[in-house]
């Protein structure tokens, strides 16, 4: 059974020590990397997100100068005397609502269509439409809620007589109507975690070439409540934090191999450092006296020796000792003689082992 020197117990209570410490470390530095990761990544798993369309129409019916009525306009939900009408004013309004802050392209449009149908067949003698309002965009940027508002200013007495010409000029038993209506598209924009294309539609419906006029307004279907599925992703939140969790996870992985290097201490697994050190140290014990602190090169000329073998020559010319001190273990030592004010150092360490091994 081998003998353990004391040396080699201290060195062992020494390893035991630096890699319970190693280990230790290893643990909070990566637990602090994670952790700061979690607050620098945002996770979103698929749930389903409620939002609401509500919609509003409203006119106002501009009256020509008459003999009856003294105000400027009527209200709706009127009947109203076409050879009246001078102009029909429309506000359209639209709000979208949801549970969670959304991204979303709107796009909306209003636009007058001119139907001449036959009134028994119900097909169609004559249809135009007429754009009102150019196509427009609004961007939803991380809210919640987007409204859209629009006013068309409808000149009715120009349609109702392009109606009321076509019936005369053919004579032909007709309907006429003008639907204004206002089209709303929205989809998701690029990189959203969900799929969202659809349209939405207001109609108003205006009687023409008739002696009375009675208003229809249809927007029920936009007023609804409809899901959104949205699907698991990951986004960053916060450069900060993600850059402070890679630096802990390195600094966790640098303790990693600094545990690694002491457990093979106990284990008795020697790094080619230990076994070029070693082997120095054994074969040439009758030349190396090992030193506890190392000497003082303050005031000194460093001549820097690139081969041992070369302190062993100045060694047999000198007549003077090779000293050795371990500055960090497994990692760094100096064999060095001391002459005057000169240094012979020669340095081993884990970074030039290799090419000190050839």
């Amino acid at each position: 059974m081998t003998k353990i020197t004391a040396t080699q117990k201290k060195r062992r209570e020494r390893a035991i020590k630096k890699l319970v410490f190693d280990v230790v470390l290893f643990v909070v530095l990566l637990s602090i990397g994670l952790l700061l990761l979690y607050k620098a990544l945002g996770f979103e798993s698929e749930k389903v997100v409620k939002y609401n369309e509500r919609s509003d129409l409203d006119y106002k019916v501009y009256l020509a100068k008459n003999d009856f009525y003294e105000q400027e306009y009527l209200g709706k939900d009127m009947v109203y005397v076409a050879n009246l009408i001078d102009k029909i004013l429309i506000d359209f309004s639209y709000v979208f609502s949801s549970e969670d802050k959304e991204n979303l392209d709107f796009t909306y449009s209003v636009v007058a269509k001119l139907s001449i149908t036959n009134p028994t067949l119900t097909k169609s003698y004559f249809e135009k439409t007429y754009p009102l309002v150019e196509e427009k965009k609004i961007s939803m940027d991380n809210v919640s809620e987007q409204k859209i508002k629009e006013q068309v200013n409808l000149n009715y007495p120009y349609y109702n007589h392009l109606a009321t010409s076509f019936k005369t000029q053919y004579g032909v038993d007709s309907d006429s109507k003008l639907t204004v209506y206002m089209l709303i598209n929205k989809q998701n924009k690029d990189g959203s975690n969900f799929v969202l294309n659809s349209s939405s539609v207001m109609n108003v419906v205006i009687p023409l070439s008739e002696r009375s006029v009675d208003i229809k307004l249809d927007y029920k279907d936009i007023n609804t409540t409809s899901n959104i599925i949205k699907k698991q992703s990951m986004t960053i939140k916060d450069i900060l934090p993600l850059v402070g969790s890679v630096l802990f996870v390195i600094l966790s992985l640098i303790m990693v191999v600094k545990a690694m290097r002491n457990a093979n201490v106990l284990i008795g697994k020697k790094s080619l450092y230990d076994k070029y050190v070693g082997k120095i140290l054994k074969e040439y014990d009758r030349l190396i006296a090992e030193s506890s602190t190392l000497l003082s090169f303050e005031g000194k000329e460093i001549i820097n020796i690139n081969k041992f073998t070369e302190l062993l020559d100045i060694h047999d010319n000198l007549q003077l000792p090779i000293m050795y001190y371990e500055e960090r273990e497994h990692e760094l030592s100096y064999f060095y003689i001391s002459h005057q004010n000169l240094i012979y150092l020669f340095e081993v360490n884990v970074d030039n082992i290799e090419s000190l091994s050839k």
